[in-house]
């Protein structure tokens, strides 16, 4: 699978560093990918690199790891008509109404949306074990195509994947990063932790 990451960050990195070895091909965007900081981190990973526009023209599915800020210039820089949209981002100071990832939709109304990868601490896309026990990710979207292969991409990279339903619910999924956040800074507890949906 060809992914491209918009945005070379922390997340992006994080995301990069666990598909790759998977087999999957990867490409990180940059404002400028023929910088000494991005030359080196495509020799160090193995990504591909390119600007916004080749990152969008290059991925089969598009995760994008921005601060929510950032979206408006990156979603004119090419065609995402088709393409399946991985939204990783939260945004906690409000907004439309609707969630981040039905605004998302709205902003790129060719692509297939689906939310995921939100809800957890970016270093533990490489490794989602937590004593034994595969941490639960949940996703989100109107295509059930997008959240097939979404869903299998996430659990291939280890994690328990479940399915909440249509775009709407995506509102449910950045609430619980906004608890996650609360438990890891707030409380004490710190950054390993994850959340397990457990049935009977």
């Amino acid at each position: 699978m060809k992914i491209g990451i918009i945005g070379a960050g922390t997340v992006g990195q994080s995301l990069a560093r666990a598909v790759l070895p998977l087999g999957h091909e990867v490409m990180l965007s940059s404002r400028d990918p023929y910088s000494e900081k991005m030359q080196q981190l495509a020799a160090e990973t193995g990504a591909q690199v390119g600007t916004v526009g080749h990152t969008i023209a290059f991925g089969d599915v598009l995760a994008i790891a921005l601060n929510w800020s950032a979206i408006p210039d990156v979603v004119g820089q090419g065609d995402w008509s088709g393409k399946v949209v991985m939204d990783m981002t939260n945004r906690f100071d409000g907004g439309s109404g609707l969630s981040a990832a039905e605004d998302l939709a709205q902003m790129l109304p060719g692509a297939q949306v689906v939310k995921a990868l939100n809800t957890i601490g970016a270093e533990h896309y490489t490794n989602p074990q937590f004593d034994g026990q595969s941490a639960t990710m949940f996703i989100a979207g109107d295509s059930e195509s997008a959240k097939k292969t979404v869903a299998e991409l996430i659990t291939h990279m280890g994690f328990d994947v479940v399915d909440t339903g249509n775009l709407s619910t995506a509102a449910h999924l950045e609430a619980l990063a906004g608890l996650w956040v609360h438990l890891a800074f707030r409380t004490g507890m710190g950054r390993d932790v994850a959340f397990k949906l457990i049935k009977r």
